[in-house]
């Protein structure tokens, strides 16, 4: 008896047009499973279908970025069943971080082969993220991207990443790390929370991260002179941001965040909600994935 599968994908995401997708999809699954294609039809869509279907299918693919990854993964929190992954997105860090190739075909190769891997993920205030949520600089950018998209891939992200540097002001925040002395940070620029090692796009935030160790990243990046910030951007793409000055970073279970004035956070790219404190947990080995 085949398993069943379902595909669920954004007709936004990639360059394939839709119905080479569904064909390309039907051919290369059909000989191995009981196939359903679910195209999503706005946001939340992915999350709805995989939570009303949860007990039907016996594998989920997602056809996405990691907003959608996001979806439906907090539907199959702690379940048994795994979830394949087709990259769509503009920046794909998750599946950049698994190691799962942007090519539809490598991607559905990994997905029939059945390699299951647990990987943690992440809980701020009520929502969830799997690569990496935050405050600060890199939420105001996620903002930017919802309210005002300008179109696909990195360029947008790297111009929402200027404006926002040079007109957001730096925060105070105060911070305990699983129940430990507090830390306060006058001129934050930025916090984030890492379970994989770039935002995407190469960018790589948090360069020990390990999605597997039970454990979140906390990365810090301080205010700093315009001009030395620009000369070590550098850093963030070949993995040496933690020798960068004003970055600290720190190892959690459990965060708790205070700011003096409201902020707004962002969850694996997707815009969060306004507040002035923030509750971070790790979700040990809550998610199985398919790997290479």
């Amino acid at each position: 008896m085949k398993k069943k599968l379902l595909v669920i994908a954004n007709p936004n995401a990639g360059t394939i047009k839709k119905e080479k997708f569904k064909d390309l999809i039907f051919k290369e699954f059909s000989k191995k499973y009981d196939i359903d294609l679910h195209f999503t039809r706005f946001k939340g869509d992915a999350k709805e279908t995989a939570k009303e279907n949860i007990d039907k299918y016996d594998i989920f693919v997602i056809f996405g970025g990691d907003g959608s990854i996001n979806e439906i993964g907090r539907s199959l929190l702690y379940s048994k069943k795994p979830l394949g992954i087709i990259p769509g997105g503009s920046g794909n860090g998750l599946a950049k971080g698994l190691k799962i190739p942007k090519n539809i075909h490598k991607a559905i190769e990994i997905i029939k082969n059945e390699k299951i891997k647990e990987i943690d993920a992440g809980k701020l205030n009520e929502d969830y993220f799997f690569n990496i949520g935050g405050i600060g600089l890199d939420a105001w950018i996620s903002k930017d991207f919802n309210d005002k998209p300008l179109g696909r891939g990195i360029p947008p992200y790297v111009l929402y990443a200027i404006i926002n540097y040079l007109t957001i002001p730096p925060f105070l925040v105060e911070i305990e790390i699983d129940g430990g002395p507090k830390k306060i940070i006058p001129e934050a620029i930025l916090l984030t929370f890492s379970n994989f090692k770039e935002w995407g796009g190469n960018a790589y935030i948090a360069p020990h991260a390990d999605p597997s160790d039970k454990l979140l990243d906390l990365c810090i990046i301080e205010n700093f002179p315009l001009p030395l910030g620009f000369v070590h951007l550098n850093k963030l793409f070949n993995k040496k941001i933690d020798k960068f000055k004003y970055y600290k970073t720190y190892k959690f279970k459990k965060l708790l965040i205070k700011t003096l004035s409201p902020q707004i956070y962002h969850y694996d790219g997707e815009k969060g909600k306004w507040a002035s404190t923030f509750k971070v947990e790790a979700l040990p080995l809550s998610l199985k994935v398919i790997v290479p």
